[in-house]
């Protein structure tokens, strides 16, 4: 019940700022504690699933039409330069490149169902 906790207060707060202090505290646990329990039943750290909870939320936010200035703001990254970084780190291409190749994508793709082509 513990880990469910925090689980669902770090999914209502990823635009705030979150730590394993912030949350041990505000769960009265301690760090050492919180850290060693979500590593054992979550199977990563605090931190790396924070960023990547963060990152799926942005990827969503870019794929709507946000502006990376906006995306990164409303999903609890500190600045332009942290969220390109871990953005870049997870998916091995920058926000930018992503948005474009989004567009791409998008161009290329027929208009028409797979089967309303195969009538013509």
């Amino acid at each position: 019940p513990l880990i469910q906790s925090i689980l669902d207060c770090i999914e209502h707060n990823l635009d705030q700022t979150l730590s394993v202090d912030l949350l041990a505290d505000r769960f009265f646990v301690s760090k050492y504690h919180l850290s060693r329990e979500f590593q054992r039943l979550v199977g990563t750290s605090v931190h790396r699933y924070i960023v990547q909870k963060r990152l799926v939320m942005a990827k969503q936010m870019l794929s709507a039409g946000r502006p990376s200035s906006e995306v990164y703001q409303n999903c609890g990254f500190g600045d332009y330069s942290n969220f390109y970084r871990a953005f870049k780190a997870e998916y091995q291409i920058s926000p930018k490149d992503y948005v474009l190749r989004l567009k791409e994508n998008a161009y290329r793709e027929d208009p028409l169902p797979k089967r309303l082509r195969e009538r013509q």
